[in-house]
């Protein structure tokens, strides 16, 4: 059977020499960016509303999806007194979004809140291509000769190169 260790007097001045003579403490890690920069935005953001990137990523949720395949907001402007959504529409679309606009409007308010604009101008342009790779075509794997294959890196690709390999294989022997 073991005894517990009683700390000896030589010990417990040892220690207490150590507590008080410790160095400081670690010092905090910085501060992110992202929340100061939030805090010092979020009194803006109540006062003047939403910005244009908020409106670019609701923008499906704000005017449909229908509508947001056609166009996309470009800029938030004064004009004499009145605050301006400039709506950037692809072909005729901007017809569609002029009917719209009392809806598109109201919708842009909810989400804004008091500070939203009271006026659409629309302007008829290209859109940027879509960053979302959902919304991206995807092309098909051509098969190739194979002697100038090159080495495929995905599982698809080196899949369909093997069945490839495998009914050329298939083909020559049946013409022997």
């Amino acid at each position: 059977m073991r005894r517990k260790h009683t700390p000896s007097s030589k010990e417990q001045i040892a220690s207490r020499f150590i507590g008080e003579r410790r160095g400081r403490a670690a010092i905090r890690p910085v501060p992110s960016v992202a929340s100061a920069a939030s805090k010092v935005l979020r009194p803006f953001t109540r006062q003047f509303g939403p910005g244009l990137d908020q409106l670019k990523e609701r923008w499906p949720e704000i005017v449909g999806e229908g509508i947001a395949r056609w166009s996309t907001p470009d800029a938030l402007v004064r004009q004499q007194g009145h605050s301006v959504l400039v709506i950037r529409a692809r072909g005729s679309a901007n017809a569609v979004i002029q009917a719209e606009a009392r809806r598109i409007l109201e919708r842009v308010r909810q989400f804004s809140g008091r500070q939203a604009p009271t006026r659409i101008r629309v302007v008829q342009g290209q859109l940027a291509a879509p960053s979302d790779p959902a919304r991206q075509k995807i092309t098909p794997v051509q098969p190739r000769s194979q002697n100038s294959e090159p080495v495929a890196l995905d599982a698809q690709s080196r899949l369909l190169s093997a069945l490839t390999r495998f009914d050329k294989a298939v083909k020559a022997r049946g013409e022997e």
